[in-house]
């Protein structure tokens, strides 16, 4: 009887995916031909006996058993590839497509509906390969700026905790699960968004452009929306910086994140202190050190893995 795994994946199959899915579907494939079937001479002979006694004791088709076990004999090895393909199917479309931006870059992602997400530096998406036929959700950590289209199903955003709603609108989400502090904030320019904590879905917050909102763990509900600088908030998409009342320690996690380096903050007293600054064009990493230790009155060197800044 042969193994699914030494099988190539059937052209049939291999028409409906694209390259990337198609590195994925050949991993998934092979795993499943690694679990045990009968495969040896021995296992399938003690089946095929066992089968011929099941027929002769309920006294069904007595006549004829042999055509039964040599068309079993002849087609045995299909059917267990063709198990072997629907679990490979199964495990593909139960893995949810994730796209990954590294620290240093960014990117924009189109959902199979036309919407589309501009993902800052460092942050991570996942949806389902079935999106658009069973929902549309999307979980996100880090930032990104949604474009959403019409359609029958709502599309939702699963940020650390939060969840934000809306059916076709334009929006900003911030939810970094390395920044507890700061939770989940929402910014709207286009449109009407529901915010919620997960556990309390059903009591949301409501958002209309220009306004924002945010929620930390074990708030109940997210803080009522206010005005805010939509521009300012949004600046990352030009490669620009804002910071308004920032803490350091969110400032210089931002810059590793942005200009992909290492920085070490060799005084903690200074961590929890706020910043505000306004860059309107990009400018470089150095520029930016410059400012927050004449600020601060703090000094910084240059390392092998990227900078320390020390008093």
């Amino acid at each position: 009887m042969s193994n699914p795994n030494k099988q190539s994946l059937p052209e049939s199959i291999v028409r409906k995916f694209d390259d990337p899915e198609l590195d994925q579907i050949r991993d998934v494939w092979k795993m499943a031909g690694s679990l045990k079937t009968s495969s040896t001479p021995e296992e399938t002979e003690r089946a095929l006996a066992d089968l011929h006694l099941r027929l002769e004791m309920t006294g069904e088709m007595n006549s004829k058993p042999e055509i039964i076990i040599g068309w079993i004999q002849k087609h045995a090895r299909y059917m267990v590839a063709a198990v072997a393909l629907f679990a490979a199917l199964t495990l593909f479309f139960l893995i949810p497509k994730t796209v990954v931006v590294p620290f240093g870059e960014m990117a924009t992602v189109e959902l199979p509906d036309g919407t589309t997400i501009e993902m800052n530096s460092g942050s991570v998406l996942r949806y389902s390969r079935l999106y658009r036929f069973t929902n549309r959700t999307v979980e996100l950590n880090g930032e990104a700026y949604f474009s959403v289209v019409d359609h029958a199903h709502p599309f939702i955003v699963d940020a650390n905790g939060a969840i934000v709603e809306v059916t076709g609108t334009r929006f900003n989400v911030r939810s970094w699960d390395d920044e507890p502090e700061n939770g989940v904030t929402v910014t709207v320019t286009e449109g009407e968004v529901l915010f919620s904590p997960q556990f309390l879905s059903d009591n949301p917050v409501t958002l209309r452009p220009g306004e924002i909102s945010r929620w930390k763990l074990r708030e109940t509900r997210p803080s009522t929306p206010e005005p805010a600088e939509t521009e300012e908030i949004t600046a990352w998409r030009d490669f620009r910086f804002v910071f308004r009342d920032q803490t350091l320690a969110s400032i210089l996690r931002d810059l590793e994140r942005r200009y992909d380096v290492a920085i070490e903050l060799d005084t903690d007293r200074v961590a929890s202190t706020t910043l505000t600054a306004y860059y309107s064009q990009q400018v470089s990493l150095e520029s930016v050190l410059d400012d927050i230790c004449a600020v601060k009155g703090l000094r910084y060197t240059q390392t092998t893995r990227g900078y320390r800044i020390f008093r």
